[in-house]
């Protein structure tokens, strides 16, 4: 089944770039992380902790959403343009 999805220019350089350091499409990447989502999914009630990312100034900040992490991903893609 095809489908389109829109994902901030950040993170789909990311997850670019990890799919061509695992040497996979981008369409066997995103099929095995939607597989791991859904073949464990958290138990009701239970907290997922999210890892750390580093920021551009080396401080370790929580990432709570896929939006948190556009946004921390495109602030470091614009300090490098500067």
């Amino acid at each position: 089944m095809r489908t389109t999805i829109d994902l901030p220019d950040p993170l789909f350089r990311v997850v670019k770039s990890l799919a061509s350091e695992k040497g996979i499409s981008l369409k066997d990447f995103f099929t095995e992380a939607l597989q791991r989502a859904v073949s464990q999914p958290p138990s009701l009630g239970q907290r997922m902790d999210l890892p750390p990312v580093r920021s551009v100034g080396g401080k370790r900040i929580p990432v709570r959403s896929n939006a948190q992490l556009a946004e921390l991903l495109e602030k470091e893609e614009l300090g490098k343009l500067r």
